[in-house]
């Protein structure tokens, strides 16, 4: 059963708005990691993120929903000072082909047959990466901007496959976290109105400070 409107209104600020305050916080605090592994903690978060709208609102398109709040929130930087545009597009980009590519599979990850479950998250955690290196790659056409991950065909290789193995890796560490809590703990948020509204200001405070 869906949740109402509004439910579903304020539980899209309010995961979004989260989503937005990690970004600013852990996403910046992940750049000093080495980039293989930088890179592939943020996915597996935002995926769980984007679950648990799914489970509180019923709704998949909640998830395309809350990226949206989460992308505006980075587009906050095309307004500071000194900061490439690229760099905030592509964090922008990669969120919302993030939230399409989780909407398409999440019936797989759903499915109860382990297999399934699986190959959706395999599926999930590569095609996001693929699409994301088409859209720099056209990107690279259009403007001869030469981006990190097209410098050769083993970056290319390494951003999609070993990256994404690495995302699947901990997509199943959650999982299974996930199936061997969920008799014991049970989770559920009705964000008021001043709750998420509060949520999404902080979130922009952050991004602006961080």
């Amino acid at each position: 059963m869906k949740a109402n409107n509004k439910t579903v209104l304020f539980s899209v600020i309010f995961f979004g708005s989260i989503w937005g305050i990690l970004e600013a916080t852990l996403g910046y605090a992940l750049h000093f990691l080495p980039v293989l592994i930088s890179g592939s903690i943020m996915f597996p978060i935002a995926a769980t993120i984007m679950v648990m709208t799914f489970h509180q609102t019923k709704s998949r398109s909640a998830m395309i929903y809350v990226a949206l709040i989460a992308a505006s929130l980075k587009s906050v930087n095309f307004f500071m000072p000194g900061l490439l545009p690229i760099k905030t597009y592509n964090p922008m980009i990669s969120i919302m082909l993030q939230s399409l590519v989780v909407y398409a599979v999440l019936p797989m990850v759903e499915k109860k047959c382990f297999a399934v479950q699986m190959l959706g998250l395999g599926i999930v955690s590569l095609s996001w990466r693929a699409l994301f290196i088409m859209n720099i790659a056209i990107n690279n056409a259009l403007t001869g901007f030469m981006f990190n991950q097209l410098a050769s065909s083993s970056t290319i290789i390494s951003f999609i496959v070993i990256s994404g193995l690495i995302e699947m890796a901990i997509l199943i560490g959650l999982a299974a976290i996930q199936q061997l809590t969920k008799n014991k703990i049970q989770f559920s948020i009705k964000p008021h109105w001043a709750l998420s509204l509060s949520m999404f200001i902080f979130a922009v405070v952050l991004t602006i400070l961080l």
